[in-house]
C-alpha cells in the first residue's frame, strides 16, 4: 500500500500514530510503500510510478483525478556506452551524447504510438472509444495531451563501470559521473517536453524482464564490451544489468549509505524512483523502521522507500514462514514456494526469469541491507 509521508506524519499525533502503524505493517509483511511528499502533493501508482498534482481542483475533488503514464521507453545505458566506445569516445561525454540521441528515438516511438492511439479513441466503434469519450465531468478518462510520456533508465551503474572501471559503491567519483548523465537526460526531457508540448519525464524502469533481455542482447552484438560489466554469470545464463540508477544489489555498503547515494538521483527522476531494503528473513523492529523513515525524509531527497522481506509459503499446510526455505518450517513439506519482491511487487520466485531467480536474488542476499 502507498503511504504518503509529510511533515504532519511526524508533527501531528494522529498522523504519527498512523505512520507508526504503517511501520508495524512494513515490519510484519513489507507491504508499505513509504512515499515522501516534501514540498508537493504526489499521486502514486503501481510499484514506483508517480506524478505531482498541481491542480487545486483535483485536490478538492479526488474523483476528478486523471493520471496516465502513456508508456515507458527505456534507454539501455550500457549499450550507449559501448556505442560511444565504438566511435572512439569511451568517455562520460560520449555516453551522454549517445543517451541523448537515443532519447530522440524514444520520443519518436512515443509520438507514433500516441498518434495511433488517438485514432483508436477518436469516435464510436473505435476499439478504445470507451476511454477516449467524455465522462460525466466532461473530460475523457484518458487525455493524450495531458498524459505523461516516460523515458526509462537501466544499467547506469554498469555504464559508468564500463567507462571508468568503478561502480557506484566503490567510488564517489563514479556517482558524480552517474549524476552528470542523469542530469543531462533530465534536461533533455525538458527540451523534448517543450518541443512536443507534452509532459516528458524520466523513470527508474522496474525491469522485471528488461534487465536480463538487454544484457543478453548486448552479449550478442557487443559481446566483448558487455562481458566486462554484466552482472550474474555468462556461463550459467543468469546475466542482467543493474536496475535503473541503483547501486549493485550485492554492494557491501550499509542500507543508510545505499539510501543516501541513490537519493541524489531521485529529484531528477520525476515519474518514479525507489530504494529497496532487501531484508531477507530479518524482521526489523517497527521502531527502527520508523527512525529510518524519519531520517530518510529529513536528511535525504529519497522519493520512495520500502522494506522487502522474503517468505516461504507451504501448499500443504498453508503456513507462511519468514525467509526462504527448502522445506516448510511448520510441517516439513517440500511442497513450497518462495515469495518476495521481483521489483516493486511481491510474486512467486519460481515464476521469475532465470537472471532474476538465480542471479539478482542471490546477489541481493550477498548485499548488506540490515535496517
Amino acid at each position: 500500500c502507498d503511504f504518503h509521508v509529510n511533515e504532519e506524519s511526524f508533527n501531528d499525533p494522529e498522523q504519527n500514530a498512523i505512520l507508526r502503524h504503517a511501520c508495524e505493517l512494513a515490519s510484519r509483511n513489507g507491504s508499505t510503500y513509504f512515499v515522501f511528499d516534501r514540498d508537493e502533493v504526489t499521486l502514486s501508482a503501481c510499484c514506483r510510478l508517480r506524478t505531482t498534482i498541481n491542480d487545486n481542483y483535483m485536490l478538492l475533488h479526488p474523483e476528478s483525478m486523471r493520471f496516465c503514464g502513456f508508456q515507458n521507453v527505456t534507454i539501455n545505458l550500457p549499450q550507449a556506452a559501448y556505442r560511444a566506445a565504438f566511435t572512439g569516445r569511451k568517455t562520460v561525454e560520449g555516453l551522454i551524447d549517445e543517451a541523448l540521441a537515443t532519447m530522440d528515438l524514444a520520443m519518436e516511438a512515443h509520438i507514433q504510438k500516441r498518434d495511433n492511439i488517438k485514432r483508436m479513441i477518436s469516435g464510436p466503434g473505435r476499439p478504445l472509444w470507451q476511454i477516449g469519450k467524455p465522462s460525466m465531468d466532461g473530460r475523457p478518462y484518458v487525455d493524450l495531451e495531458e498524459s505523461t510520456y516516460i523515458i526509462g533508465l537501466i544499467g547506469l551503474n554498469d555504464a559508468i563501470r564500463f567507462i571508468t572501471g568503478r561502480e557506484f559503491h566503490e567510488d564517489e567519483a563514479a556517482v558524480e559521473q552517474g549524476l552528470r548523465v542523469t542530469a543531462a537526460m533530465f534536461l533533455k526531457t525538458k527540451k523534448l517536453a517543450e518541443k512536443h508540448r507534452l509532459k516528458v519525464t524520466l523513470e527508474e524502469t522496474p525491469a522485471e524482464s528488461a534487465a536480463r533481455r538487454l544484457a543478453k542482447s548486448d552479449l550478442i552484438y557487443f559481446k566483448k564490451q558487455a562481458a566486462q560489466v554484466v552482472k550474474g554469470s555468462i556461463e550459467q545464463d543468469t546475466v542482467y544489468y543493474t536496475n535503473s540508477v541503483h547501486l549493485a544489489p550485492e554492494a557491501q555498503v550499509s542500507l543508510v549509505e545505499r539510501i543516501r547515494k541513490q537519493a541524489r538521483f531521485h529529484s531528477m527522476i520525476e515519474s518514479g524512483a525507489i530504494t529497496h531494503a532487501f531484508v531477507g528473513e530479518e524482521k526489523p523492529d517497527p521502531r527502527t523502521i520508523y527512525r529510518l523513515v524519519r531520517d530518510t525524509f529529513y536528511k535525504t531527497q529519497t522519493a520512495q522507500l520500502t522494506i522487502s522481506p522474503e517468505f516461504t509459503c507451504c501448499r500443504d499446510c498453508n503456513e507462511i514462514s519468514r525467509g526462504l526455505h527448502q522445506a516448510c518450517p511448520s510441517c516439513g513439506s517440500e511442497n513450497t514456494f518462495g515469495e518476495t519482491r521481483v521489483v516493486g511487487y511481491f510474486s512467486k520466485i519460481e515464476n521469475w526469469n532465470k537472471s532474476k531467480r538465480e542471479g539478482e536474488l542471490l546477489d541481493r542476499r550477498r548485499g548488506n541491507y540490515a535496517v
